[in-house]
């Protein structure tokens, strides 16, 4: 019994210990928030999602010399850079094709995504944006809360991201889709809020985006997701040679 005694205190005076100095179990930042959490799918794509809860379309924007040529770069069969890590907003275009996931870590929320190999980190613990960030591929996300609604400011990307409006099916032509793609550049600012909608089941992002080296105003659009608790998010990736492969195939060339 002594050394049972003597155990609880000593754990009782680590564990006192560790919040003195810093290194307890940090809070749970999203215990009290609306239950954002789960895997959710787009409705962008899904011709049965609710005309409520469709995306917005894009708006009419005009470039900036240095837009009008990365979108014309980014408008070939070749789609640059098709493999490589989505961007913020291809990270939070609700494509009906694959789900997210949504879930609190310590520090805040984690954005994963079944399409990209990253996963999208939000801290909520109060920290600002560093002035000498490293640039990334989703960049550095800072959020929180204002009311019901999550608020996310988004910095610090590198600008070699896909366009804002994709590629069409693994080729930028289609017959479908002739607008001229989106890019982003390394001075893209993208601001959130996200909230509940339609009694919980669907979910609203308002994404107002700032890019001045590549649009000449801000525009905002509106995406929609539908809570699936019914599916996971699954491993995915994304390979380079595909189209290659195919066309190999189709000359009845498989080595």
């Amino acid at each position: 019994m002594l050394t049972r005694a003597l155990l609880g205190a000593a754990l009782g005076f680590f564990a006192s210990s560790l919040v003195s100095f810093g290194f307890a179990a940090e809070p749970d930042p999203g215990a009290a928030a609306p239950n954002i959490w789960g895997v959710w799918l787009g409705t962008n794509g899904d011709p049965n999602a609710p005309p409520s809860y469709r995306n917005t379309p894009w708006p009419a924007l005009e470039f900036t010399p240095w837009g009008a040529m990365e979108s014309k770069r980014l408008t070939t069969p070749e789609t640059p850079d098709e493999c490589k890590p989505y961007g913020p907003m291809a990270h939070m275009s609700a494509s009906s094709l694959f789900p997210l996931e949504i879930a609190r870590t310590t520090k805040g929320i984690v954005i994963m995504f079944e399409a990209s190999p990253l996963p999208r980190r939000i801290f909520m613990d109060g920290r600002k944006h560093s002035e000498d960030l490293d640039a990334t591929w989703l960049g550095h996300s800072v959020g929180h809360w204002e009311g019901e609604t999550l608020v996310i400011d988004t910095i610090g990307t590198n600008g070699r991201g896909r366009p804002l409006n994709g590629y069409i099916s693994g080729a930028v032509y289609s017959k479908t889709d002739t607008a001229p793609r989106l890019p982003v550049s390394d001075q893209l600012q993208m601001v959130e809020r996200i909230r509940l909608v339609g009694g919980g089941q669907y979910l609203e992002d308002e994404i107002t985006v700032t890019d001045p080296k590549t649009y000449t105003r801000q525009f905002t659009v509106k995406h929609y997701w539908q809570r699936r608790p019914d599916l996971d998010v699954l491993e995915y990736f994304c390979d380079d040679e595909n189209r290659g492969f195919e066309a190999k195939a189709s000359a009845g060339n498989t080595r």
